[in-house]
């Protein structure tokens, strides 16, 4: 999570969350649109597979469910490799 606070703020704070956590958060809801936007972030290098994949075990997921959440980051990955050839 970033804090934000300046003049453009009115000195107000904000909070954005990290690229990885946003990844992570549409990637356990995955749905259609949630799968493109991931799928644009690994391909455009925003996202790093194997950073996203080893915050995986902190989720509160069970296990059976990181499991399914890490094989379909790597198909993802693999989508977003085939489309930059």
């Amino acid at each position: 999570m970033h804090r934000i606070q300046n003049r453009n703020t009115q000195d107000r704070i904000g909070y954005c969350l990290d690229v990885l956590d946003l990844f992570l958060a549409k990637a356990v809801a995955a749905r259609e649109k949630d799968r493109e936007f991931c799928i644009a972030l690994l391909q455009y290098g925003y996202v790093n597979l194997e950073a996203a994949l080893a915050l995986v075990r902190n989720m509160p997921l069970d296990a059976k469910a990181q499991q399914r959440l890490r094989a379909t980051m790597r198909r993802w990955a693999r989508s977003a490799d085939r489309s930059l050839n």
